[in-house]
């Protein structure tokens, strides 16, 4: 029986090769690849997931080195203070951290471009093609009038993770201690910075957020500052401005709060 995981061995010599880690260097030590079924590994086909190794943090600090690999054009207002004199910088750090050293899937289904009138489907470049999106059946029970990924509020977000993650923990795909959320905006940017530059080719942004010890969530609008370049990254502090900001979900380890 070939190895489960012998398709993630190309990405991790990717991730290596973008910050120049040698083959020496443990990426997740002392962790194992969710045990996934047979199943599970056919859905996640399905609707679009990859798994990834999200470097640790004695293999590859979020640090400046890092900041010049993955936001070359971030700018100066990414290290000044933002929300509670936090930076941008520092509030990825702090919500990156509990994801660094393990593994986690991100839906790679393409982003589109965003046009006024909420009427782009993921799954294509120009978003067109509502049936492309693996996500439409869900956004319809979750109430999204539109069917797209540009007409959301937290609520309706709320409906549709927990539709999807009630679903998928019942017919026994999700890895045990793994919850279904929205990417999180460091893991957006590594993962597409490295694997999927086609999402810095369309000029509309993503929903990301970190949740905080209180279980409220610093949200943010991620995505590209130009083709090859997803550096932007800016706090969202009202829901007024979510439906302009497109989503995708990613599969992360259940940890406790901050």
């Amino acid at each position: 029986m070939p190895d489960t995981y012998s398709w993630t061995r190309a990405r991790e010599a990717k991730l290596r090769a973008h910050f120049g880690l040698s083959e020496g260097v443990d990426l997740t030590p002392g962790m194992k690849e969710p045990d996934l079924s047979d199943s599970g590994r056919s859905a996640f086909e399905q609707y679009g997931f990859d798994w990834y190794a999200i470097p640790a943090e004695e293999a590859q600090p979020f640090d400046v080195a890092y900041l010049q690999r993955c936001y070359p054009s971030a700018g100066p207002t990414f290290l000044g203070p933002v929300r509670h004199g936090a930076s941008v910088y520092e509030s990825l750090l702090a919500g990156h951290r509990r994801h660094m050293g393990r593994f986690v899937a991100v839906e790679r289904t393409r982003k589109p471009g965003y046009l006024p009138g909420n009427q782009q489907f993921y799954g294509t470049l120009y978003g067109f093609q509502a049936a492309a999106d693996p996500l439409v059946i869900y956004m319809g029970r979750a109430g999204f009038t539109t069917r797209t990924r540009f007409d959301h509020n937290y609520e309706s977000l709320r409906k549709l993770i927990g539709l999807i993650q009630a679903d998928w923990s019942e017919a026994g795909w999700l890895p045990d201690g793994y919850r279904v959320s929205i990417c999180p905006p460091a893991v957006f940017n590594l993962v597409g910075s490295v694997f999927h530059l086609e999402w810095s080719e369309t000029a509309s942004l993503e929903l990301g957020f970190y949740a905080d010890s209180h279980g409220n969530a610093q949200c943010f609008a991620v995505g590209p500052n130009g083709p090859g370049d997803l550096s932007f990254v800016h706090e969202v502090e009202t829901e007024s401005e979510w439906p302009m900001l497109g989503f995708r979900l990613a599969l992360l380890p259940d940890l406790p709060r901050p």
